[in-house]
Parts: C-alpha cells; sequence; structure tokens
C-alpha cells in the first residue's frame, strides 16, 4: 500500500464542517426515544384524560388504573434501557472496520469516522461505506443494491464506486468523494435486506390491532355516553365512571408493553448467547423458521482448510509447480482461508514475477495469474477452469473427488491458450466439535437442514454425511443443466457448485412453502442472506454479510442456532399465549359496549374492578409465565390465534354479566350484592383462562394460576369497600353455581371454536 492520505489537522477541518460519514447503522434506540415511545402515547394520553375524569367524581379509588399505566411504561422504560445498554456495550464488536491512511500510515477505523477526502484500502467482503473513486488498484463489485444487475462490475482507476454496493474481488485504494446524508445511495445500507420479517406478522398484527382500537374507541364512548345520559337514575359520577370502565377495558395497552419489554428481554437473553439481534422483530421469524440452509465452510466445518496432498498430473517438477503458485499467492493481498492453506503449503525461494492478476470471485470459482515468460496460471474449481468438451474434463471429472476432501486444479494455459492440467490439491475442512448434536437436534424440532455450497457435490455430501445432516446422500450439481428450483428443493437436501445467484433461487423457492433461515459468513453468501426470511451471520464473516443480516454470531458457533431458534419460539409463544389474555378484556368489554347501547343499560363495571382483575389474573402472572420454555413451532397467525382463544371467555363474561343484572331484578339485590357476584365471576372466569391458555399443564405453570387464584380470593375479600362491592354467605350458592357454568361454557365455547378453525 502506498502512503498518502489526510493529516491529523485535515481530519479535524473536515469533522468540523460536518463532513463526517457518521454512523450507518443504529443497532438501539436513543435515550430520549425509548422514554417518548413508552410515555407519549395514544393509549396513555387516553388513560390521562379518563383519569381526570374519574377523579371530578370524588371516587378516588377507581382511578387506581393509572398505577397500572405508570408500572407499564416503567417496565417498558427499564428493560429496553437495560437492552440498550447491552447493544451499544456489544456494538463495537460488529461496527464495520476499514483501512485509512492518515498522517503517512494506514490505520483501522470504524466507518463512522471517515472522513471526505479520507483515502480507505477496501479489499473482498466490503459493503462500500462511501462513495469514491478508485485511485490504486481495481475492483469486481456488486451493484446490484443500485441497479438492479447482479452481474459484477470491474472498477479500475478512475471509476466512481458507490455507497451499499459490496466488493466482489479485489484490492484498491478509494479516495472518499461523498460521505453521509451526500453518498447517492445514503439508505441503502440499514435498507440493504429487500424480504423477510422487516414488518412481521405479529408487528403487522399488533398495529393492525392498535388502528382498529383506535379508530373506534372515541365514537363508542360518545355513543355510551349518549346513551347512559337517558337512564334517569345515573348521575354525572356514575355515567363517568361506567364509560371510564369501558374505555379502560377496551384498551389494550399492557399488550403492547408485554410485546416490546419481551422483545427486548429476548435480545438480552440471545445476547448471552453471543447472538445479536439487529432486527428485534426478526425473533418472531425465528420461531417459525423450519428450514435452514448454510453453507458448508464455516458452519459444519470451522473454515480451518489445510491441504491434504497434492497429486501432480503432467511432467512439470515439484520444485517448479511451487515456484508457480508461491509468485500466483504472493498476489493474494487478503488470503480467504483455501489461500491460506495453499500458503501454507506451497513455499519456494525461487521468484517468478507476475504480470497480471485476476482475483478469485464467487460467479467464476477460479483465479488466475499471468507468470511472466511462462503463461497464465489457474486456480480454482476443477469444472469452471475445463470446458466440458475438453478431453482432460473427460478424463479426471468423474476421479478427482475423494470423499470429504475438497479438490483445488491448477492449469496452465500457455501461448496457445490451451489448458494444461497441472496437478490437483486436496484440502481438508476440519470438522465443527458437535456439529452432530445440533442437527441432529434441529431435525427433531421439526427444521429441515438444506447444504448449499460452491463446492464439488460429492465432498459437500460427504462432509455432511459426516456431520449427521438428514438425507445427505441427495446431492445435485447446479452448474449442470437447466434448473427446476421448485421441484430441486423438495427432492435434493445438499446442493453442490452453486453460484450466489443459485443460492439466491433456491432460497426464493423454499420460501413458497417455508419460512427460511440462511446462515452464512462470505460475500458469496450476501444474496441469500438478503432473500432469507431470517439471515444469520458469523462476527468473522465478511463486514458486508454481518451489515445486512438479522442476526450476529459473535462467538462464529454455529452450534447456537439450535438456541437461538428455541428463543424465539419461547418468546413468541409466550407473548401470544399472555396477547389472548389481554385480549379477553377489550373484547368483552366492546361487546357489553354495544349491549348497553342497544337496551339503553347501565355498564356493569367501574374501572378498579377491571384493575383488580387484570393485575391479579393477567398483569402478574404472563409476566412470570413469561419465563416458561416453550419452544413448539408456531402455526397460524398471531392475531387470529389470540383472538380466537380470547372469545370463549369474553363471550362468557358478558353472559354472566347479563345474567347478573337479571338476577339482581329478580331477587331485588343492592347493586353492591349484584357486583359481588360478577367481580368474582368474572376473575373465576379468567383464571380458569390463564389455567386454559397455557397448556400443557406443567408444575410452574400451575404453580402461578394456584397463588393467583389464592391471591384473587384473599384481595377480593378483604378490599371489598374499595371494590364497591358487598358480598355475603347467603350469596355463595349463586355466585360458585354461575362460576361453575362459567367454567363449562368457555370450555365449550373453546372446544366448538377450536373445531371449527381446524
Amino acid at each position: 500500500m502506498s502512503k498518502k492520505g489526510l493529516t491529523t489537522s485535515e481530519i479535524n477541518q473536515r469533522i468540523q464542517e460536518n463532513k463526517v460519514n457518521g454512523e450507518s447503522k443504529k443497532l438501539s434506540k436513543s435515550t430520549i426515544n425509548i422514554i417518548k415511545e413508552n410515555i407519549f402515547t395514544y393509549f396513555n394520553f387516553l388513560n390521562i384524560v379518563l383519569f381526570v375524569f374519574v377523579f371530578t367524581t370524588g371516587k378516588y379509588q377507581n382511578a387506581m388504573f393509572m398505577g397500572a399505566v405508570i408500572t407499564n411504561a416503567l417496565i417498558g422504560i427499564i428493560q429496553e434501557m437495560r437492552a440498550k445498554k447491552l447493544l451499544d456495550q456489544i456494538r463495537i464488536l460488529t461496527t464495520t472496520k476499514v483501512n485509512a491512511c492518515r498522517d503517512d500510515a494506514w490505520i483501522e477505523i470504524s466507518v463512522d469516522e471517515i472522513v471526505q477526502d479520507d483515502l480507505l484500502s477496501l479489499q473482498a467482503g466490503i459493503q462500500i461505506p462511501i462513495d469514491g473513486i478508485v485511485v490504486e488498484g481495481s475492483l469486481e463489485v456488486n451493484e446490484s443494491l443500485l441497479t438492479g444487475e447482479s452481474e459484477p462490475v470491474y472498477k479500475k482507476v478512475g471509476d466512481t464506486v458507490y455507497s451499499g454496493t459490496i466488493v466482489l474481488s479485489g484490492d484498491a485504494e478509494v479516495s472518499v468523494t461523498k460521505v453521509g446524508h451526500d453518498r447517492q445511495s445514503e439508505k441503502i445500507m440499514e435498507g440493504a435486506k429487500i424480504s423477510g420479517f422487516q414488518k412481521s406478522a405479529l408487528q403487522k398484527d399488533l398495529q393492525k390491532l392498535i388502528k382498529i382500537v383506535s379508530i373506534l374507541i372515541i365514537p363508542v364512548a360518545l355513543i355510551l355516553v349518549g346513551m347512559q345520559m337517558g337512564v334517569k337514575e345515573l348521575g354525572y359520577s356514575d355515567i363517568v365512571l361506567n364509560t371510564s370502565a369501558a374505555i379502560i377495558g377496551m384498551i389494550p395497552e399492557g399488550l403492547v408493553v408485554l410485546t416490546s419489554v419481551a422483545l427486548a428481554v429476548s435480545t438480552m437473553r440471545l445476547l448471552k448467547l453471543k447472538a445479536l439481534v439487529q432486527e428485534l422483530y426478526s425473533i418472531e421469524g425465528l420461531a417459525r423458521v423450519d428450514v435452514v440452509c448454510l453453507d458448508k465452510t464455516g458452519t459444519l466445518t470451522q473454515g480451518d482448510m489445510q491441504v491434504d496432498h497434492v497429486e501432480i498430473v503432467s511432467d512439470i517438477s515439484e520444485m517448479n509447480l511451487r515456484a508457480y503458485m508461491q509468485a500466483y499467492l504472493e498476489m493474494e493481498k487478503h488470503p480467504n482461508p483455501t489461500a491460506k492453506a495453499l500458503l501454507e503449503y506451497f513455499k519456494s525461494d525461487t521468484k517468478i514475477q507476475v504480470d497480471n492478476f485476476q482475483p478469485f470471485a464467487s460467479e467464476r470459482k477460479y483465479t488466475s495469474a499471468y507468470l511472466h515468460d511462462i503463461g497464465t496460471l489457474y486456480v480454482g474449481a476443477f469444472e469452471f477452469i475445463f470446458n466440458k468438451e475438453d478431453a482432460v474434463y473427460q478424463t479426471y471429472h468423474d476421479t478427482f473427488s475423494q470423499g470429504e476432501l475438497r479438490t483445488i486444479a491448477i492449469a496452465l494455459a500457455r501461448e496457445d491458450d490451451d489448458k494444461e492440467l497441472l496437478g490437483l490439491v486436496y484440502i481438508r475442512d476440519v470438522m465443527r466439535p458437535n456439529v452432530n448434536e445440533t442437527l441432529t437436534y434441529l431435525s427433531k424440532q421439526g427444521v429441515t437442514i438444506k447444504v448449499i455450497s460452491g463446492d464439488y457435490p460429492k465432498t459437500v455430501s460427504s462432509i455432511a454425511r459426516k456431520a449427521g445432516v438428514p438425507n445427505a446422500d441427495k446431492y445435485i450439481d447446479l452448474s449442470v443443466g437447466e434448473i427446476d428450483y421448485d421441484q430441486v428443493v423438495e427432492e435434493y437436501t445438499v446442493f453442490g457448485r452453486v453460484l450466489p445467484k443459485q443460492k439466491k433461487e433456491l432460497l426464493k423457492a423454499l420460501q413458497r412453502k417455508h419460512v427460511v433461515a440462511m446462515v452464512g459468513d462470505g460475500v458469496n453468501d450476501i444474496p441469500a442472506l438478503r432473500q432469507a426470511d431470517i439471515s444469520i451471520a458469523m462476527l468473522a464473516g465478511s463486514s458486508a454479510a454481518k451489515d445486512i443480516s438479522d442476526i450476529v454470531l459473535l462467538e462464529n458457533d454455529f452450534n447456537v442456532v439450535p438456541s437461538i431458534v428455541c428463543e424465539g419460539r419461547r418468546v413468541i409463544n409466550n407473548i401470544s399465549r399472555a396477547s389472548s389474555m389481554y385480549l379477553v378484556k377489550t373484547l368483552f368489554s366492546f361487546f357489553l359496549t354495544i349491549y348497553v347501547a342497544l337496551f339503553q343499560t347501565v355498564y356493569p363495571f367501574v374501572p378498579v374492578h377491571l384493575t383488580m382483575i387484570s393485575a391479579i389474573c393477567v398483569g402478574i402472572p404472563t409476566v412470570f409465565l413469561q419465563l416458561e420454555p416453550s419452544y413448539e413451532k408456531l402455526k397460524g397467525r398471531f392475531l387470529l390465534d389470540a383472538f380466537l382463544r380470547a372469545l370463549p371467555s369474553a363471550i362468557t363474561v358478558v353472559l354472566a354479566a347479563i345474567f347478573t343484572k337479571v338476577y339482581r331484578t329478580s331477587a331485588g339485590l343492592p347493586l353492591e350484592s349484584a357486583n359481588a357476584i360478577l367481580v368474582f365471576v368474572t376473575g373465576v372466569i379468567y383464571l380458569y383462562t390463564l389455567y386454559r391458555i397455557y397448556q400443557p399443564t406443567t408444575k410452574y405453570r400451575l404453580t402461578i394460576v394456584l397463588i393467583m387464584s389464592f391471591l384473587f380470593v384473599i384481595v377480593y375479600y378483604f378490599t371489598q369497600s374499595i371494590l364497591g362491592i358487598s358480598f355475603g354467605l347467603e350469596l355463595l350458592p349463586v355466585t360458585l353455581l354461575t362460576s361453575v357454568i362459567g367454567v363449562v361454557l368457555v370450555t365449550l365455547l373453546g372446544f366448538s371454536l377450536t373445531t371449527r378453525s381446524k
């Protein structure tokens, strides 16, 4: 590398002029944004308005719902701040680094420290973070993010490179012309992923629910007020309390907080597993994954290569072969694992001049170097160097693969351009420890494994079989003939000689029937990582692969993938169950509001009733039950399933409210006694719903339900004056009978809805 670049004073001047690249990617929200998002919400605004109205009635116990609102906000802020702290601490590991020439020396800096006119050194695997001009060397660049064209573009001295594009091969010095907001493709780095769970079903369903409730809640409240004003025995206080109870019941604010908190906590749990989540809602994608695609190198194997042996097949001497190879290898400024293994093996004291060098690229699968007065040396995949019509192809193609060994061909083309095969290098990949147990566990969890590699299919199949990949003997060579991708993804497990664009097509075919995760680390994996529903990259992989991936494995350990998938299933399954508990209140509040409006009667609850029931039967238990393991595969849609589970209980609460009103009239009960029956029955229905939704029953789950049941009875009995109820022994028979009927009704309705949904 040459030594040029900016001086410290020039750098400081550009920083003062704000000619700095800035952060290319934020892994966490800012503190102020976390606080704003948890405090300044539409539902919090509604709760504050209701609080003011309730306060004017003088019945202050009914304003206790603000305690839950404040608690929810504090929990949300605290948990998201904890997650932010961990993310910020870990960010330094995943920030893309580049080499810059400053004060006549090459140093490593992060991409946000780049200033205009900096001189950078770019190599294969980098996603270019700036716009600039090549001043020395050359690059092969994928500009598909800008142009949509997947064919590589050659960049020589004087050509412009653009941010967001990816260096496939080569080595060059680039002078920075545009940084930050001046870059032609400022948003490319953040928006590189073109499909998948950027906006997950969970996220979309939550937004849809909030939108529906937000639209309906104000007109419904006005209708409720108007109807209740027509009831003679109701005064200002009664109208305010009843209307507030209806609106509070409709607001699922606990569900929104629960979801954000659960995802934040899951992010922290995944960090402990040494997995960094860069896209929060990708956790849902993890829960739905049923196919994991992976490359052989770096996943099944450690990515460390070593030469097993070399077979010379021409009359070239071993000394000359070593000299040729060393001359080519000295041109590799940033050798990949294969080149490092070759460097370790081929050493020579003979110096040969290289007049022209073409670095390795995934699309052609070989490299070439013109050796002075000798010819062009080709090193790479045998079937990409030789045409099928060549006699040498027919001679060696079926014999050079030796089990799990990978084969590199060495060929020389002299003046007549006919390539002569000089030798075959057999390279061994070191297997990852415990990879068999990892793949076995994934298979038991219903996850199908597909191995996609650029290497020879027999070799990949042999390694996959040794690693324990089910059906590893079903392999196909994608370099031969036309490919029906929909057919091959169903028939085969191992795919060899796959080009980067073919990896993408394989994933697209799989995604038509499955939710697909892709594990990769190289620049050749980038098209597939972008296409995948969930992309997982290794920390030691290329910066471009890390930048566009949803999850980065901080210890480059594929064996943590099962734990990551299980964590995704755990958190989303528990969110789904808890959502049903919160939606019971939303549903029965809407149904009761319609009933009150149609029959011009009194709303049966006041705010303090719902505050007590929600806290003991929903808020507290769902927090503890979020810790439960729940690794079953997700099925169906989040919101629809949550509604179907909540609907039987909501209908039963409505029927209990109607029965209580009728019974009060016929038995001549005072309002406090009727309320005592309704609150107790509603609590029993909620507790039974908690038991029913969190199935199968475990000791932990049953203990939580029993503790909450005991707590409910204690609070119910000792806070009658606060709740505005009066329970006597004469009410015990009808209360218990109504509770039993309610439980039976929830069971029957639940069974009926489950049967119909199937």
